[in-house]
């Protein structure tokens, strides 16, 4: 058998196929300060990367942080569990890997406890073919996971400091940390249709005194750089800490995700749709201006960006778009900052939108106007003290978007895509919005009205 020689090897000796490496990054999480003693832990990780450079070259060193926040509009973002991330991993071009997942999970709902991981291992990819358009892979991890007080909690607050949030103030079980080696298998089966790949797969992992997981799932990976899973997820818990438990009750059961590689920018989410717990992430692969530029036409866009509303809330932004047509979800969650004195309470607003795009622009033109009209649904959830929820109400909308396109075709190239930041101003109309609430401090976030201004980034493909 042949082993992956690069990035984007298929099953046919054709780039975008079996893309291993974008479907296993549903796994990050991803904020890379420690304190002593995790510092020390996280510098013999970097610090071991390069010993494989000596026989293989590197061809991606991606760097991401994440967090709960990212919901897409679904689920109710407690600022608990999975609270936040980092992550750091390095490919080598026979794609083999080594990561660092850093990852904070707190209880301040039922058991007022915390606990900390640092995830450390190598991930490498084997390919099976079984005809042209079809194949099974199989992918094996091994490493080590480190569990207990690994001082995430000063992150957290001095970021809650700085953007003016209440401190999560949790108590440790036990102020040590504790190891235990980890083993993970994953096996895929997949079919190429045109630039598609559909499929099952199944995986499994083990953590030595800490979680047994298996899990099944359907996918669709796009282009090699979009992968969109729906699968089903058990873990089995060793019950070190007795918040283990409650965590493993809000990350099992029934996900949704997906994980996107536009070579120097990634992001992925997933979301459990039973518990409603939700995690995201974004990342930047440093390396990704090494790479020959290719790109020449526009197949395929991934949009991300930030705006804000009137009441001062950000939004976040994520939209697939297949030409002038676009799916795209906008959404903010957290305390309402006409009621931050009380941070218990908490919104949570999406909105999901079919859209049609034009675009006014010349060969030679710096700025492009752009037109954007939608339709689709907007959702207006309110929880008082984490738990008891006030509102869950959704209602038809429509919108229209107005924006500056800045940069020309090949203006930012890096590999086989485009960059275009995008300043944008967006008009919302709900429907029967004032049948939403009589929560009189939750009114002004529910319309009829939405006014959102902002700026997005637009990462154009190019598939051929």
């Amino acid at each position: 058998m042949q082993n992956l020689p690069k990035r984007e090897r298929s099953l046919s000796g054709q780039r975008n196929i079996m893309h291993f490496e974008a479907n296993l990054k549903i796994w990050k999480t991803v904020g890379l300060s420690l304190r002593k003693r995790a510092d020390i832990l996280f510098l013999l990780c970097i610090l071991g990367l390069p010993i494989p450079a000596y026989a293989f070259s590197l061809s991606s060193l991606s760097i991401g942080t994440g967090n709960d926040w990212y919901t897409m509009g679904l689920g109710y973002n407690q600022d608990d569990g999975f609270s936040f991330g980092s992550s750091l991993e390095a490919t080598f071009d026979n794609n083999l890997s080594f990561q660092t997942f850093i990852r904070s999970y707190t209880d301040r709902i039922q058991s007022n406890r915390r606990y900390d991981e640092i995830q450390i291992g190598a991930t490498y990819p084997f390919l099976f073919p079984a005809m042209h358009n079809a194949g099974i892979g199989i992918v094996g991890s091994a490493g080590v996971v480190l569990s207990g007080n690994l001082g995430l909690q000063t992150i957290q607050n001095r970021f809650h400091t700085l953007i003016g949030r209440d401190q999560v103030t949790l108590t440790y079980y036990e102020d040590q940390f504790k190891s235990h080696p980890y083993l993970a298998l994953k096996a895929q089966a997949g079919y190429l249709v045109s630039n598609t790949l559909v499929g099952i797969e199944l995986g499994t992992s083990y953590t030595h005194q800490w979680e047994f997981l298996l899990e099944a799932n359907t996918f669709v990976s796009y282009g090699g750089f979009l992968t969109i899973r729906l699968g089903y997820i058990e873990k089995f818990v060793e019950d070190l800490y007795p918040s283990q438990k409650i965590q493993e009750q809000r990350y099992e059961g029934l996900r949704l995700a997906y994980v996107y590689d536009g070579g120097l920018f990634q992001s992925s989410f997933f979301s459990f749709l039973g518990s409603g717990a939700s995690y995201g992430s974004f990342g930047l692969d440093v390396l990704a201006f090494k790479r020959p530029k290719t790109y020449t036409q526009t197949d395929f866009t991934f949009t991300s960006g930030i705006l804000y509303n009137m009441e001062g809330h950000q939004n976040r932004l994520v939209a697939f778009s297949f030409g002038p047509i676009s799916l795209e979800t906008r959404h903010t969650n957290g305390p309402m900052l006409n009621r931050w004195e009380d941070q218990n309470d908490r919104m949570n607003l999406g909105s999901w939108q079919l859209g049609y795009r034009w675009e006014f622009k010349s060969l030679s033109a710096f700025f492009t106007p752009v037109v954007k009209v939608s339709a689709g649904l907007h959702r207006f959830n309110l929880q008082q003290n984490y738990t008891t929820t006030l509102v869950e109400e959704i209602r038809p909308s429509i919108g229209m978007e107005v924006g500056l396109k800045i940069g020309n075709t090949h203006w930012w190239v890096v590999g086989n895509t485009s960059y275009h930041p995008r300043l944008a101003v967006a008009l919302y109309y709900v429907f029967n919005a004032d049948s939403i609430t009589t929560v009189e401090y939750f009114k002004p976030h529910t319309g009829p009205w939405i006014v959102m201004a902002g700026i997005v980034l637009d990462i154009d493909h190019d598939l051929s």
